[in-house]
């Protein structure tokens, strides 16, 4: 081979060589998806958290059996649930108390909490303001009076004073269903079936669960005389500037209903299987 050769084919060599690790340098530079928790990976830049590491959730906290205070602790079927996506995510949960009626106008002011968890229905009114998760429970409204009363239709309570918690879908049934109603506003659901207690109102409409939890082991003379089907389905409220929350959220509750998670904690807290999709 002539010396003009070999100097040809070192070239060619070293050409290949610089090719090969040029290649590899650009495969290092595409992005990975970082892990947030067990079997669930969502890229960290795309999910924005008040505090590194903590998902702070808002919750009117006096609406059992999906959220209320046992002395300082919150707990219910909310925040079970929110707690095991906390631990997929691989964030610790904190719960703070907020008026169902501000909830939505808190988030998006920003500052307090990343996601609402408060048995809220998802409606295309809120959903103009805030994104929601994917449903995670059923629910229908209710109609509670003293026991002994009268009730046979909304006709029988037109003109009448109708205890509801404010900002709620039993206000806006309430409403657009009963005729003059009277609708005595109260900023949760254990104060409006106190007023009924006391005779301040007539009736309370209030979401179903929540009623037959509060009055399973009411001794004061209450009861549902009326199960309204609305079909209502609950959703976690996340900011429209954090699109990156609401998916891992759902990729989250998808997998804990995929493992039995799901179902445990809907028994725990609802003595029954959860409803098959």
């Amino acid at each position: 081979m002539s010396r003009t050769g070999r100097v040809f084919s070192l070239l060619l060599v070293v050409a290949l060589i610089m090719s090969v690790f040029a290649l590899g340098g650009c495969a290092t530079e595409q992005p990975a998806e970082e892990p947030t928790g067990e079997g669930t990976t969502t890229p960290a830049s795309e999910i924005k958290l008040i505090e590194p590491g903590k998902l702070l959730v808002g919750s009117d906290t006096a609406f059992p059996p999906f959220e209320s205070m046992n002395g300082d602790v919150a707990e219910g079927f909310d925040v079970d649930l929110m707690n095991a996506i906390g631990e997929k995510l691989g964030l610790k949960v904190e719960f703070k108390t907020e008026i169902f009626d501000t909830l939505i106008s808190t988030l998006q002011a920003g500052g307090k909490f990343d996601v609402i968890a408060s048995g809220m229905t998802i409606k295309p009114d809120r959903q103009e303001l805030i994104d929601f998760t994917d449903p995670y429970y059923d629910s229908n409204q209710s109609i509670a009076m003293k026991k002994g009363s009268t009730y046979t239709g909304p006709e029988d309570l037109a003109g009448k004073k109708i205890g509801v918690q404010s900002g709620t879908t039993g206000e806006a049934w309430a409403k657009e269903s009963i005729k003059d109603a009277q609708l005595v506003p109260f900023k949760n659901a254990t104060d409006a079936f106190a007023a009924l207690a006391a005779g301040n109102v007539d009736a309370v409409v209030n979401d179903l669960p929540v009623t037959t939890e509060l009055l399973k082991q009411d001794d004061r003379g209450l009861e549902i005389v009326a199960q309204i089907p609305t079909g209502e389905q609950y959703g976690f409220g996340v900011s429209k500037d954090n699109p990156g929350l609401t998916a891992a959220i759902n990729k989250a509750l998808a997998e804990l209903k995929a493992d039995g998670t799901y179902a445990e904690i809907y028994k725990k807290w609802f003595g029954i299987e959860p409803p098959a999709e």
